[in-house]
């Protein structure tokens, strides 16, 4: 049985940079819940960071739904 585990990274598009990723400890029957969580996860990530360094690094999240096999 497929199913996706979410993983999750901060970047600043000024630099090129990224945080160490982060995984989600969820793991997703389909890619379409792994991607719906993916951009709420993102937003959680951004705001922990705070608008001032969103704005200054120019941040963004990056992220994967990565397959998993699962019996």
């Amino acid at each position: 049985m497929i199913k996706f585990i979410l993983m999750l990274q901060v970047c600043s598009f000024l630099n090129g940079e990224c945080k160490a990723p982060v995984q989600s400890p969820i793991v997703y029957p389909d890619w379409a819940s792994c991607a719906a969580d993916a951009s709420l996860k993102s937003l959680e990530l951004l705001q922990k960071e705070g608008k001032d360094n969103v704005n200054k690094y120019r941040l963004a999240v990056k992220f994967g739904c990565h397959t998993i096999h699962e019996s």
